[in-house]
């Protein structure tokens, strides 16, 4: 019987595809950072190799053009924050507290990734380029993560069963959106990096759950 064999792969060549993949992530970061302060318009190619601290023609070695910088920028940030909302969403807990859960999380990428969650808002979403069909299928993923969880919380008898989970799930996001976008634009003035930071995106999560949920009549009417 002939001996096994096994192919292996050289250590050089693995070593390479690292170094590659380091290197695609060092002008991503570099890029996230240009277009937050500059805008992706007011942004070159020359100004993302310099924030990157490397040749200008590199960058071309690894993206053919901006448009495929701002392109993966979505991609594999969007693919890591989806994966966080999947595990929020898989929790068997009250559908009140997955939603609180997923507030937080959306919440908080503004306070932990600021440059990217401006980019994501000012430059993807708000633009001509967030038609395009990929980039609604993986926004699309954001509703049914949270689709998912209001129809829970509908057969468990939480939450009214008579209520469309769609139109639900849009409020829901919607309310989120425009309060991250309040952030992004400045209208509040928080510390992110700060406790208080912190303590603010959570009280905006239960405060946008508690509004979603239970309205803002106080319960008493008016004979």
């Amino acid at each position: 019987m002939p001996p096994t064999s096994v192919v292996t792969i050289p250590e050089s060549a693995d070593s390479a595809g690292r170094q590659r993949a380091d290197k695609r992530e060092l002008i991503l970061d570099a890029a996230i950072k240009v277009f937050a302060r500059n805008g992706y318009h007011g942004s070159r190619i020359s100004d993302i190799a310099r924030e990157a601290g490397i040749a200008y023609g590199l960058v071309y070695h690894y993206f053919k053009n901006k448009e495929e910088i701002l392109g993966s920028i979505f991609e594999q940030r969007w693919s890591g924050f989806l994966e966080a909302l999947e595990g929020i969403a898989a929790e068997r807990t009250r559908a009140e507290d997955r939603l609180v859960s997923v507030a937080a999380l959306i919440l908080n990428a503004y306070r932990v990734r600021p440059d990217w969650v401006k980019v994501l808002v000012i430059e993807i979403q708000r633009s001509a380029r967030f038609a395009e069909p990929g980039q609604l299928r993986a926004f699309g993923q954001l509703f049914a993560v949270v689709g998912r969880i209001i129809r829970d919380g509908q057969e468990s008898g939480e939450l009214r069963a008579e209520l469309d989970p769609g139109i639900a799930c849009t409020v829901f996001i919607g309310a989120l959106e425009l309060a991250i976008t309040r952030m992004v634009l400045r209208l509040v003035e928080v510390d992110e990096a700060s406790a208080e930071g912190r303590a603010h995106c959570l009280n905006v999560a239960r405060t946008v759950v508690d509004i979603f949920l239970h309205g803002l009549a106080s319960g008493r009417r008016s004979s």
